[in-house]
């Protein structure tokens, strides 16, 4: 049976000394919980290290575990999350550069669905979904997605695993659609009286045009974080250049690279400062992928890109209604919804599916 806690009280020195492989080297623990994550639980342990404990055995660790609600922890067996954390770290992270924290113990147990995850803590601040980035951060969180998709570019049949990384099914544009629609009408009734008539209509709109839109791709597929957000993102800013980390694997999947960063700059660039510097952005990525040894037109990243607008305004919708509701959590959503909403309309993606010129 696999050795996995699923409350902070079974963090004990025992239960972290075995999952390092370090018995005895743990005399006590201390468990702070971080962050607002609404579907894990992120804990900060500070350990109390035995006299003569392995120099490589950190003070701090990072733990994360299944969320305490009951409905967020179904949800996440539903979709497979826990599966996406564990998965990336044992399966992917050794194949990419992208700057993510060091783990040592990744398992999930696959009867329950429950999982542990004990990583290094990384250093920098969590990027805040509200307030928005700065340039230099999306500049930062641009290059970091190359690290992730250019390694696995193209090789989706060499690396699918049927456990928590399939290559898509050719019907999963027309089950996203299907779900979207079931959701669609809850995240009217609770948004309506937050959002502009604009982006409520948006949301109608992509509710009968979302399946063609995802069936219009030109890239081919790379393993993508699938929720490539300020929140899930560490900035270390005490150097020349921003540089950033990226958390929270649990949506990670085969889709196309430029989704990633459409969701990043829309959400997390406010708007004047991503309509002056997204179509620099996107070229700034071609460049990096070309840079790492994927060929591919910058037309077509562009064109992906402007599909990939849609992908945080339909997690917005989706995911609104598949967590507990906070207040933060709304306010959040409301604020994806708006960015990305506009983000479409800047880039004229209704035309990509009513015929209009390119």
């Amino acid at each position: 049976m696999a050795l996995v806690a699923t409350v902070a009280d079974e963090l004990t020195p025992e239960f972290i000394s075995q999952a390092l492989g370090v018995e005895g080297a743990i005399r006590g623990v201390s468990a702070t919980r971080i962050g607002t994550g609404q579907v894990a639980l992120s804990l900060r342990l500070d350990l109390d290290l035995a006299d003569g404990a392995q120099d490589d055995v950190p003070a701090t660790l990072v733990a994360k575990i299944p969320s305490p609600d009951a409905e967020s922890r179904e949800a996440a067996r539903m979709h497979l999350t826990y599966h996406k954390e564990v998965g990336f770290y044992r399966d992917v992270a050794g194949l990419v550069s992208v700057p993510h924290p060091h783990h040592r113990y990744a398992v999930i147990d696959a009867e329950s669905g429950d999982f542990t995850m004990l990583m290094d803590q990384a250093r920098g601040e969590v990027g805040d979904q509200l307030a928005g980035c700065s340039v230099a951060d999306a500049y930062a969180m641009t290059d970091a997605a190359v690290g992730l998709h250019a390694p696995t570019w193209g090789r989706a049949n060499e690396l699918a695993n049927d456990t928590w990384l399939p290559v898509p099914d050719p019907s999963g544009a027309a089950m996203r659609q299907s779900i979207y629609s079931m959701l669609l009408a809850g995240f009217l009734d609770r948004f309506s009286d937050r959002l502009s008539s604009e982006v409520l209509d948006t949301a109608r709109w992509l509710g009968s045009s979302l399946e063609q839109l995802l069936s219009s791709y030109r890239l081919p597929l790379c393993v993508v974080h699938g929720d490539y957000r300020l929140d899930n993102m560490l900035f270390d800013r005490s150097g020349d250049t921003s540089l950033v980390t990226v958390l929270d694997w649990q949506t990670a999947a085969f889709s196309r690279g430029p989704n990633d960063i459409a969701y990043g700059i829309g959400s997390g660039l406010l708007l004047g400062d991503r309509r002056s510097h997204e179509s620099a952005l996107v070229e700034r990525y071609w460049s990096g992928l070309d840079a790492a040894g994927v060929t591919c037109l910058l037309d077509d990243v562009r064109h992906d890109y402007r599909i990939g607008t849609v992908t945080g305004f339909v997690m917005a919708v989706i995911a609104s209604q598949v967590v507990t509701a906070t207040e933060r959590g709304d306010e959040m959503f409301a604020v994806m919804a708006e960015r990305h909403a506009q983000q479409m309309i800047d880039n004229d993606v209704f035309t990509l599916v009513d015929g209009g010129s390119e």
